[in-house]
């Protein structure tokens, strides 16, 4: 067992853990500062600029009444951020979260700890400590203290080292504050926290429509901000409840300062003066919101899943608890026994995206940047950066050794074993390696949105078929709601082709006739075999030569709707007639439109919204599957009363890779590295 990693996210983004409900620009700060994203409630609709400044060049157009997730704070034409949920652009801003002052913190702590050697009675070497000009002033030796660098201080090394102060050695506790204040710049007096209208959130880029560019965009233009007064914040790590957004409909319209601030950058026909531009502004979020009223989501009624006997599942149910963080962290529950493998080579250095297991038991692993931590956004972001690659690993040693066969390879997210060689989706391509050989494509042209993670997903070969999980290239919720309008084409169709961008090989599971694939290497040669996903992830063959996919639903989306999150069973036998329209047909996005279709595949099992689930597999007569969102962990189905549950048999994050090892035993694969084998007989 590895140790228990330093920091277990508590959101980004995911909705993981529970929404915290914060107020003002203070707690969204702090929330930031911790490495956590903001989510606020737009109050109006608003501009998505790229630099935080009125007169720079627009990039697209926040909706008044959307969810919006915010990663960073700015000030006015300030090129880094106030604060931001990437740690490493901290600034001195960040200590705003929790402001110290000379004054109030410092001052009554030195007194305390330092006046007998460098107070008011004695001044060792010269130095006053427990007076802010005479410290600012220093000793026989030169300053002690520099501003804003902790590290070049030499009051912050004495303290550190606990050489200083003589009579005892401060707390951490104590340390932090003096840390904290030299960061700030060692101000006499606690800042004043920022006025709103200085202020500029960044929010992400899913969470806004894209407008054509009305000027050029430079190089250093980084997008997506807007002014702080245009929102109101909601929560810190989590997307907040339908509770905690009641609370903060919108209630006030932007004021006419803060349509001033946009003024100049709205097309010429409707600029206006500030009085002018503030009454327009009212009445236009009066009119977004009549049309939002008119179009907006219905709650549907939750969807039954399927009955248990149909998906010849027999495990009967574990007896566990409900899913808690008080749960162990990466030990079997249920009677599941936990063996890690590989950590000294793979453990905080890489993230394993995907797993396939050859029968005589290499096991082929994809690899990538660690997904915790601090994560490089120049990789994360970018689906084809050369960092990837896949190595072979023989499970039945003892050893910490692995080959690498592929290296500087786009994101790899599955991975598949058949016929002497591995078959390999990379983001928006499907290629294979032949054992002993190097690596062939096979099929370009998947759709793929690198930021949302949505690419060709899962792999597998199944009765002499390829299929792929192709994911889809709009979030369906953030961008707007997946609505099919009346026409001659089908509303199905419709949907599909929106969320997929119009790519005939996205929002969909796909397949292809293996030996077709390899003779004509093609993408034509892929057909669909089942749509209405947004971005279905893992794929996992029953014994019985079904497919089980899951699928990653909508984001920012209330506990009142469905938003897609679920585990799918589609039977290649269930294909009667001939061409797209004769698929089936499944949860997303018509989740998000209310529109109960007879068209409309039920889910083998809806998940909570933002569960994310990702890696799936048949083992001991049942189905695993992993969750990254909500809930995280590794999963169990049971059948109980005719019904399926799900059972949590581990607490894992993020698990991104489930297979099955051909002794039956489970293999999952972790992002910070994490390989581990379960099978059960533990107590």
């Amino acid at each position: 067992m590895g140790p228990l990693p330093p920091l277990k996210p508590a959101g980004v983004g995911s909705g993981l853990g529970e929404p915290r409900t914060i107020e003002g620009i203070l707690d969204a700060v702090s929330c930031l500062a911790d490495g956590q994203p903001v989510y606020a409630l737009m109050q109006g609709n608003a501009n998505v600029l790229t630099q935080p400044a009125a007169n720079s060049c627009q990039v697209g157009r926040a909706q008044s009444g959307a969810l919006v997730r915010v990663e960073g704070i700015y000030q006015t034409s300030d090129t880094l951020p106030l604060v931001s949920m990437d740690r490493r652009q901290l600034s001195q801003g960040a200590v705003l979260a929790d402001p110290v002052g000379y004054v109030e913190d410092i001052q009554p702590l030195f007194e305390q700890t330092c006046a007998a050697c460098h107070g008011p009675v004695a001044q060792t070497m010269g130095l006053v400590v427990t007076e802010y000009e005479a410290l600012q002033k220093g000793g026989q030796n030169g300053t002690v203290l520099t501003p804003g660098d902790p590290n070049a201080s030499k009051l912050w090394d004495v303290i550190n080292t606990g050489s200083m102060p003589l009579i005892g050695e401060l707390s951490p506790e104590q340390k932090r504050l003096v840390y904290a204040w030299i960061l700030s710049g060692a101000p006499e007096t606690r800042p004043d926290p920022p006025a709103a209208a200085d202020l500029w959130f960044k929010i992400s880029p899913v969470d806004y429509n894209t407008v054509a560019n009305s000027c050029d965009v430079t190089e250093g233009d980084t997008g997506s901000f807007i002014p702080a007064t245009q929102v109101r914040i909601a929560s810190c790590a989590a997307i907040p409840t339908a509770e905690q957004l009641a609370q903060i409909r919108p209630s006030a319209r932007p004021s006419a300062q803060t349509a001033s601030l946009r003024s100049d950058v709205l097309p010429a026909d409707v600029e206006a003066s500030a009085d002018d531009a503030g009454a327009s502004a009212e009445a236009a979020a009066e009119v977004d919101a009549e049309a939002v009223a008119a179009t907006s989501v219905q709650p549907v009624t939750p969807r039954v899943s399927a009955a248990a006997g149909q998906t010849r599942i027999q495990a009967a149910p574990l007896g566990l608890g409900a899913p808690t963080d008080a749960d162990p962290w990466l030990i079997g529950r249920g009677g599941f026994c936990v063996e890690q493998r590989l950590a000294q080579r793979l453990e905080n250095s890489h993230g394993i995206t995907s797993l396939a297991f050859a029968p005589d038991g290499r096991l082929f692993i994809g690899l990538d940047a660690p997904s915790t931590g601090e994560a490089d956004p120049n990789i994360l972001f970018d689906a084809f950066h050369p960092s990837r690659s896949v190595v072979v690993y023989n499970t039945a040693s003892s050893d910490q050794f692995y080959t690498p066969i592929l290296e500087e390879s786009g994101r790899i997210t599955g991975l598949a074993y058949a016929g002497g060689a591995v078959y390999l989706n990379r983001a928006g391509e499907v290629g294979r390696i032949v054992d002993g050989g190097s690596y062939e494509r096979l099929a370009i042209g998947f759709p793929v949105n690198g930021r949302l993670f949505h690419a060709n997903n899962g792999i597998a070969v199944s009765n002499g078929w390829l299929y792929v999980s192709a994911g889809g290239v709009r979030d369906g919720f953030s961008d707007g709601i997946i609505n099919p309008g009346d026409g001659d084409i089908p509303a199905e169709t419709q949907a599909v082709n929106i969320a997929s961008g119009g790519n005939g090989y996205g929002a969909r599971l796909v397949r292809a006739p293996l030996d077709r694939l390899l003779t004509e290497r093609n993408i034509g040669v892929f057909q669909t075999a089942a749509r209405g996903f947004r971005n279905p992830y893992g794929i996992g063959v029953d014994p019985f030569g079904r497919i089980w996919v899951t699928d990653n639903g909508a984001t920012n989306v209330g506990e009142e709707y469905l938003a897609g999150d679920e585990i799918n069973l589609f039977d290649p036998a269930s294909l009667t007639g001939s061409g797209e329209a004769s698929t089936p047909f499944y949860g997303f996005p018509i989740a998000l439109s209310g529109q109960n279709k007879e068209w409309w595949t039920v889910p083998t099992l809806p998940l909570l919204n933002t569960a994310a689930p990702t890696g799936i597999t048949w083992a001991y007569g049942t189905i695993f599957f992993a969750q990254y969102g909500r809930n995280p962990g590794l999963y169990r189905l049971a059948s109980s009363g005719g019904e399926l549950v799900a059972e949590r048999v581990m607490l894992g994050w993020p698990i991104q890779a489930v297979t099955t090892a051909p002794d039956g035993a489970i293999w999952i694969g972790t992002g910070n590295g994490g390989l581990y084998r379960l099978s059960p007989g533990c107590n």
